[in-house]
């Protein structure tokens, strides 16, 4: 416990831990957004190196 903090009424050091709650949430959930999106455009890749060499390989016989 910080100096700060044995200073501060308990409403108010509740209300600061509230809001470190809320700002790490809403990091978890920015940060669960951009995994997706990069799982997204992994799986595209996949589906185009794919479907290129589907293409390519079709094209050979």
């Amino acid at each position: 416990m910080t100096v700060m903090e044995r200073d501060t009424p308990t409403g108010i050091r509740s209300s600061v831990e509230e809001q470190k709650r809320q700002e790490a949430a809403l990091r978890a959930k920015k940060l669960r957004g951009r995994n997706l999106a990069v799982l997204a455009a992994l799986l595209a890749l996949v589906v185009l190196f794919y479907a290129i060499t589907v293409v390519r390989m079709g094209g050979a016989h």
